[in-house]
């Protein structure tokens, strides 16, 4: 199974794969926010999609991998790839946007259709995507490290997107019942800090736990 995982990390027929699957996920993503995002101001569309956003941001990355702007991983030995400058920030939001709202989603989910009593195809197939969301993000962040600087600016944005979607905004996603969203709210909470934090702490294992200085900076 690690040899399967580390060829889908270094591969580039997979990231191919992914890019594509990433990029048409991120298109139905975006249609399936289409009333949400008729009925919110302009301005703040940006933070309305937050899982569709995650999935295209993934799809940049794979991108930028495929053109070969950043290393890939060593296909035998696993080693991982540190990332600097603006791809590590790329990938930093990337993977931890991808963790986040793909277990948001298969949490939530579920949640309900369990007080429901009753699965729709939507809770399935939905949660069964974001799922897939959850372990992409886990995967490449094993293989791909951004730099402190980077990670904590993703988890910065992370927290920044819980503050819109909940309290300021209100752009949070359209919830199957709107009773929930003290649960929802919690749950994207407890995810950032998980995720967040853990993306922080494997680019700071990386990169050798270097002083302070770098969490002003994202080289």
């Amino acid at each position: 199974m690690g040899r399967f995982f580390r060829g889908v990390a270094t591969g580039r027929g997979w990231w191919a794969a992914l890019l594509a699957v990433n990029f048409l996920g991120s298109i139905y993503g975006f249609w399936w926010y289409r009333w949400q995002l008729a009925e919110t101001p302009v301005r703040y569309w940006p933070v309305v999609p937050d899982s569709p956003g995650s999935t295209f941001l993934l799809t940049l990355f794979l991108g930028v991998l495929l053109v070969g702007r950043i290393p890939g991983a060593d296909p035998e030995t696993g080693a991982p790839v540190g990332l600097r400058g603006w791809p590590a920030l790329l990938g930093a939001v990337a993977f931890a946007s991808n963790m986040k709202y793909g277990l948001w989603t298969a949490t939530v989910l579920p949640l309900h259709a369990l007080t429901a009593g009753r699965w729709t195809f939507d809770d399935v197939h939905l949660t069964l995507s974001h799922a897939g969301m959850w372990v992409q993000g886990l995967l490449f962040l094993r293989y791909y490290r951004p730099s402190p600087g980077a990670a904590l600016a993703a988890w910065a944005w992370l927290f920044f997107q819980d503050g819109v979607d909940y309290w300021l905004w209100h752009t949070h996603p359209t919830l199957p019942d709107e009773a929930m969203e003290p649960t929802a709210r919690a749950v994207a909470l407890a995810l950032s800090l998980v995720w967040g934090g853990w993306t922080l702490v494997q680019a700071w294992w990386h990169h050798g736990g270097r002083q302070m200085r770098w969490a002003t900076r994202f080289p």
